[in-house]
C-alpha cells in the first residue's frame, strides 16, 4: 500500500494569540453540523459550492484584518517551500478555520473520507493543487487526519502540506475533556493562470 505523502512546516508565528483571536471572534463562527459541535469561520468550497463568493469577500475583509501576519507568515513559509510566489485571489475565500469544541460526541465521530476537489467545484483547472492544515490549538489528548493506512498526528504549529488527492479524513478526538478545543486552518492551493493561490 502507498503511504500518503505529506510534508511538514514549521510557522514561525504564536499560535496562542491566533487561537486566542479564533475565541474571541466567537459571533463569526458558523455552524456546521446538526449533530456535533463543528463550526467554521470563512467559506469553503467544499461546504458551500461554487455560490460562496459574495460572503467570502465580506469574510476575506474581517480575516485579513484579525490575522494578517497569520496569513502574511504562511504565505511565506510557502514561498519558501515551492520557490515561488503564493498570493490570494479577491474573489475566492482565504483560507480559513474549523473549530471543534470538546464534546464526548467526538469520541466516536470522525471526519467523512473524502479527496479533496474545491479546484473542480470552482472550476480553477487542476494544475499543482495542494492541501493543507495548520494545527492552532489542539485537545490534550492530541489531534490528527487519518488516511486508509495510517494516522497522522498534528502539532500545534506545525503546517500539513499534502496532495489531497489521497483518501483521508479528520480524526476522531480521543479522550474527552470539557473546554478543550480542535482550532485548524485550512486550505488549498492551486495554480490559476500560472500563478500559485491560496483559497478554501
Amino acid at each position: 500500500m502507498i503511504q500518503m505523502k505529506l510534508k511538514r512546516l514549521p510557522v514561525a508565528l504564536s499560535m496562542i494569540l491566533v487561537s486566542d483571536k479564533v475565541l474571541e471572534l466567537k459571533d463569526l463562527w458558523e455552524s456546521r453540523s446538526n449533530d456535533i459541535p463543528f463550526f467554521t469561520i470563512g467559506k469553503a468550497a467544499y461546504l458551500d459550492g461554487n455560490a460562496y463568493t459574495d460572503r467570502a469577500k465580506e469574510l476575506n475583509k474581517i480575516l485579513i484584518k484579525q490575522f494578517g501576519p497569520l496569513y502574511a507568515e504562511i504565505q511565506s513559509v510557502f514561498e519558501s517551500e515551492f520557490k515561488e510566489p503564493v498570493g490570494f485571489n479577491p474573489s475566492l475565500a482565504l483560507p480559513g478555520f474549523h473549530i471543534f469544541p470538546s464534546d464526548p460526541k467526538l469520541l466516536s465521530v470522525a471526519g467523512n473520507w473524502h479527496i479533496d476537489t474545491p479546484h473542480l467545484t470552482l472550476n480553477l483547472g487542476h494544475e499543482d493543487t495542494w492541501a493543507f492544515t495548520l494545527p492552532i490549538q489542539l485537545p490534550s489528548s492530541g489531534g490528527g487526519m487519518e488516511s486508509r493506512e495510517s494516522y497522522h498526528a498534528y502539532e500545534v504549529g506545525q503546517m500539513i502540506l499534502h496532495k489531497g488527492n489521497d483518501l483521508h479524513r479528520i480524526a476522531n478526538f480521543k479522550d474527552y475533556k470539557p473546554n478543550e478545543y480542535r482550532i485548524t486552518l485550512q486550505g488549498h492551493i492551486v495554480r490559476v493562470e500560472g500563478k500559485l493561490v491560496m483559497f478554501w
